[in-house]
């Protein structure tokens, strides 16, 4: 019942044969609806633009239908050098859904996948390719880790007392109308966690009810 693949001691016919599926992705929440988009036939249709469909976003111009490879996608989104596109306002808003190509854990073996099958002859300079691909697209999510650990590090300050142990992190917060909305439980509101109490769980609230509302 559980798909298997062989280990073999050669390396050559354990690379013909990967084990993870480039098909194995989890289907979103925006693509849950069915939805008839009507389209032009002179125009072509992409994921890309299934994706802004289905995100609620308007329709790309005709000379943005350009092909990018799923990896140098990916790797210019880790870098910095691009910024996903974000529709709505508010609490609304939401970023707009990237193609399947993209959203996949591997999307360098897309572009594996179509070299190897345009040059069969040619699979030793595919594979060297394959690992510059590789490796270049680990190096650009490395970065972008130490990036987002770097952001995180400069907004809390660092306290340790002199023949101490401990350390003491302390990190600013805003506590306004636009933190924690008009009830005190918005999602990005600091202590999110907990929000605010109810009040029958303060002291000498009556937690009996007094009237019955016919």
């Amino acid at each position: 019942m559980v798909p298997t693949t062989p280990l073999y001691e050669e390396e050559w016919r354990q690379r013909d044969r990967p084990h993870e599926e480039i098909n194995d992705l989890p289907a979103h929440r925006l693509t849950d609806p069915q939805i008839f988009y009507p389209t032009s036939e002179s125009r072509q249709f992409t994921r890309v633009d299934a994706g802004r469909v289905f995100s609620a976003a308007p329709a790309r111009l005709r000379g943005d239908n350009v092909y990018e490879e799923p990896w140098e996608v990916v790797r210019d989104l880790n870098l910095g050098k691009r910024r996903t596109e974000t529709v709505g306002k508010g609490d609304g808003e939401q970023r707009v859904l990237q193609p399947a190509d993209v959203r996949i854990p591997h999307p360098h073996l897309v572009t594996f996948e179509g070299e190897r099958a345009a040059n069969p002859q040619s699979l030793q300079d595919v594979w060297t390719s394959y690992e510059k691909r590789l490796e270049e697209g680990n190096e650009a999510e490395e970065k972008r880790k130490l990036r987002k650990q770097q952001a995180r590090d400069s907004q809390v300050t660092r306290v340790q007392p002199e023949s101490s142990r401990f350390e003491f992190r302390i990190k600013d917060v805003v506590v306004s109308k636009e933190t924690t909305g008009l009830d005190g439980r918005n999602p990005r509101a600091p202590g999110q966690r907990y929000g605010v109490p109810k009040m029958d769980r303060k002291k000498g609230q009556v937690k009996i009810p007094t009237q019955v509302l016919v």
